[in-house]
């Protein structure tokens, strides 16, 4: 079980994609509640700027408890970090893809004379 900033409890799944994405909704949503929960922006801090702060120190909190969940269970959290990091590239894709310059192979090298 992971516990966010505000005490909101994701429960672990055997079903790691389904772990994750509910981690994931779970710290956009809770984080969003955190910052409307703040007030009102000022002119320092917009609405957007608190929600990432939010954000931000869900990120910290879950990976402090990712690093105390380590000491304990390591094969689990290599799993964790792994299906993290494999994740994340799976959701970047589609920007990586478009800002990475194509890939040249033998044929797109110019005429060989």
């Amino acid at each position: 079980m992971i516990k966010l900033k505000n005490g909101h409890v994701v429960t672990y799944q055997k079903d790691f994609d389904a772990f994750f994405q509910d981690l994931l909704e779970s710290m956009v949503r809770e984080s969003r509640r955190s910052a409307a929960g703040q007030g009102k922006q000022t002119e320092d801090q917009t609405g957007n700027e608190l929600f990432l702060k939010e954000l931000m120190d869900n990120c910290i909190y879950v990976t402090h408890q990712l690093f105390d969940l380590a000491r304990e269970k390591e094969e689990f959290s290599r799993f964790m970090v792994t299906g993290f990091i494999f994740n994340s590239i799976i959701c970047s894709l589609p920007v990586l893809e478009n800002e990475m310059p194509p890939e040249s192979g033998p044929e797109d090298e110019g005429p060989v004379h």
